[in-house]
């Protein structure tokens, strides 16, 4: 006994399960780290060359983890259509069995049988068929909606997905500029300062001059190491929403935010024909036309739409559960006990009413309404957001991109300027502050105009995902 009491306890213990141990902690986070730091490299290996804004998109869309909700609803919004469907399928059941009687058994005048000494078999098939099942066929066209449902807000996610990985692109690429942009201040800073400290030493520059030089080489020094630690952040972000290893390293073609520019536009109007819209078109257009785009091509209200057909179906689904249900039945038997038999085979109909169950078919009718009248105000609301959205993403479109005309022409000045000033220093006319300030507005003036480009290109993407246009063009590799 006391052997077995131990066998129970440790039965009790294995089954019950241990503490989760630091020895565990670290095998779980070493086959994490493993395993993302090899499919980071692996990706990077095969394709070499700098880390494109469309490359971004694919890789977002086939690894991130933000679509696994959506995606996991659109399988399971099938898999109860195929559920719903089920119930206009005849249902089939075969039996078969052997029984004996216990004590007389008596069926007169044909079978009398004492003490159960002989055994029987039974074995029989039984098939009904739903005739009239008004609930099972509004359950069927509900789950059509969800299914359209599913598949219209899993791609209103994507749509969405698509525009974050932009975001975090952008940061990505600015911070990579700016990195580049101190890098060769600090080149021609401390050649500047090279060539002062030599002309200090001839009698020709001023101790200023060389402390000044000196101090912005410090400053530019400074301003590489914080731009390369804003660079890491917005580098691991970009991993992070890409499902990457955060730490990696790995060039980036900021430019390719520049590309968005050329992807084409398109318009529809209530006709369902779609134009082409060229960039004077965009430009001449106002706000009232990219709401009513916004409108009519935003997969949201479509699935908004879906949702209201859905409540009304449901209404009708209330409505249906006064109605009868008919089925068609039929089968064959055979049945042995001893020497007698019976076999053949029957069928008939059958309707089922529900006359009365406590007042449940009335309240869910008016429930059914009172959803259906919500869903009307709610769908009405998701079009006002949306016509707020596209009417803020419109101005923020507009707004950067007379910012790029600004911040281009002050890049040009800039440069014109210091140029100038640099020539004058040569022959003796100018300053080096004067110089050094002309440098610093020049450098300045360049990550300005590159900043507003790449800003100009996240609001056209943001504007379009405002207002449902197609953005990515998936791959063959990409789920539909």
């Amino acid at each position: 006994m006391p052997r077995l009491n131990r066998c129970l306890i440790l039965a009790a213990a294995w089954l019950a399960g241990c503490a989760t141990t630091i020895e565990d902690r670290g095998r779980s986070a070493a086959a994490f780290t493993e395993r993302l730091k090899a499919e980071t490299d692996a990706y990077f290996a095969d394709h070499p060359e700098p880390l494109a804004l469309t490359d971004a998109f694919a890789l977002a869309r086939a690894r991130t983890l933000r679509l696994t909700a959506q995606d996991l609803e659109a399988r399971l919004a099938r898999t109860r259509r195929a559920q719903a469907f089920s119930a206009f399928l005849p249902d089939v059941e075969a039996s078969l069995g052997r029984f004996t009687a216990n004590g007389d058994v008596t069926a007169a005048p044909y079978l009398r049988v004492r003490d159960g000494k002989d055994w029987g078999d039974e074995a029989s098939v039984t098939v009904t068929q739903p005739v009239f099942a008004p609930v099972a066929w509004t359950m069927f066209v509900e789950s059509n909606y969800g299914v359209r449902i599913a598949d219209l807000v899993r791609e209103r996610a994507r749509e969405l997905l698509d525009v974050q990985v932009a975001a975090c692109f952008y940061k990505a690429a600015i911070a990579e500029r700016m990195v580049e942009t101190y890098r060769l201040q600090l080149e021609s800073g401390e050649a500047l300062v090279a060539r002062v400290a030599k002309l200090a030493d001839e009698g020709y520059a001023l101790p200023a001059e060389k402390a000044r030089a000196e101090a912005r080489v410090a400053a530019d020094a400074l301003g590489l190491r914080e731009s390369r630690n804003r660079r890491d952040k917005a580098r691991s972000d970009l991993c992070g929403i890409l499902s990457l290893w955060p730490l990696a390293e790995f060039r980036l073609n900021g430019d390719s935010i520049l590309e968005i520019e050329r992807v084409p536009w398109h318009f529809i109007d209530t006709n369902g024909v779609v134009r082409a819209v060229s960039r004077d078109e965009l430009a001449a257009a106002d706000c009232a036309e990219f709401v009513w785009q916004g409108l009519l091509q935003r997969k949201d209200l479509y699935a908004g739409d879906e949702t209201v057909n859905l409540r009304k179906a449901q209404v009708v689904e209330a409505l249906a559960g006064f109605l009868p249900n008919v089925v068609l039945g039929g089968g064959a038997t055979h049945l042995t006990y001893g020497a007698p038999s019976a076999k053949g085979w029957f069928g008939g109909i059958a309707g089922t009413w529900a006359a009365f169950e406590g007042f449940r078919s009335v309240e869910a009718y008016f429930a059914a309404k009172a959803r259906r009248e919500a869903e009307y105000q709610l769908q009405e609301d998701r079009m006002l957001a949306v016509v707020t959205s596209v009417a803020d993403a419109w101005r923020g479109w507009r707004e950067t991109g007379e910012r790029v005309r600004v911040a281009r022409k002050v890049r040009a000045a800039a440069a014109l300027d210091w140029s100038e000033a640099q020539r004058r220093y040569e022959d003796g006319q100018e300053t080096l502050s004067r110089v050094l300030d002309k440098l610093a507005a020049k450098d300045a003036a360049e990550v300005q105009a590159v900043s507003a480009e790449y800003a100009a290109a996240l609001a056209e993407v943001t504007l379009r995902q405002a207002m449902g246009l197609r953005l990515y063009e998936g791959r063959s590799g990409d789920e539909k």
